[in-house]
Parts: C-alpha cells; sequence; structure tokens
C-alpha cells in the first residue's frame, strides 16, 4: 500500500510540472500584443514606449522611442529575442527634451517572424525606485 501512495504521489507531481499545451512559442500577455508598433504603448508606471515603424525587418535601423513620467530616467535597456535566444543587444537611449530616443537593429536568425522584447529599466529620481517595463513586437521577412 506504501508504494502504491509512492508511487501516486510522483505521478501527480509529474503531471503538475509538465506542460501540455503543445505550444513552444513563449507567452506573450494580451495586454502586450494589442500595442501597435508605431503607436504608444502605455504601461501601468506611465511609461509609454513605440517604435519608429509599423512593420520591422532584420538587419535594418529603427528608432525606439520612450516618454516618461516627470522625475523618471532610463539606466539600462537591452533586446532580447524571445521566439529564439539570441543572446542580448544593448540600447543606449538618449534623453532628447519629452522623448528618450535609441537608433538600434536586430540581427536575422532563422525563424522568419521573430519576437522581441526590449527590457527598459527606469529609476524614479524621486524615491530611488527602480522598475523594468518588456515591450514586445515583432520582425519579419
Amino acid at each position: 500500500m506504501y508504494m502504491y501512495k509512492v508511487c501516486l504521489l510522483s505521478f501527480l507531481l509529474f503531471l503538475l510540472g509538465c506542460d501540455f499545451s503543445g505550444s513552444t512559442t513563449p507567452k506573450v500577455s494580451q495586454s502586450q500584443t494589442e500595442c501597435k508598433s508605431d503607436a504608444p504603448c502605455i504601461f501601468a508606471n506611465q511609461v509609454k514606449v513605440w517604435l519608429s515603424e509599423e512593420t520591422l525587418s532584420p538587419e535594418t535601423p529603427f528608432s525606439i522611442y520612450a516618454q516618461l513620467p516627470a522625475g523618471v530616467i532610463i539606466t539600462a535597456a537591452k533586446l532580447e529575442g524571445v521566439t529564439m535566444y539570441m543572446g542580448y543587444i544593448p540600447v543606449q537611449f538618449k534623453n532628447q527634451g519629452s522623448v528618450w530616443v535609441a537608433n538600434t537593429m536586430v540581427g536575422i536568425c532563422s525563424e522568419k517572424n521573430m519576437v522581441w522584447k526590449l527590457i527598459l529599466t527606469t529609476v524614479d529620481t524621486n524615491t530611488a525606485t527602480s522598475e523594468n517595463v518588456e515591450y514586445f513586437f515583432n520582425v519579419t521577412y
């Protein structure tokens, strides 16, 4: 009886750890997919992010724009491949008045439709609170 309980418990733990969705593509929340690339996407901390183009191609320069609330600055930014691991690309934002701008590009890979993620780290200079914004976008060829 003891062996039966151990086997049953082990099997149940195995089932809890498995993902039977059949999807190998990383999941992106609905709110992130509702953002159009060339229109501001507003996050909970009032950070707005958008791209210079609606449709992006690999190895083609584009700009990323960010508008931040008063007293908030960008301290770090990088691009990461979501669909396929491609390392990360550091992104340098420059403050141009009320908008922060970064000029960048992404590499080409074997996936014709690649999801990328911008990880933008911001700091509120008044409270020293740091937050990350994750902005997802597609690159196709």
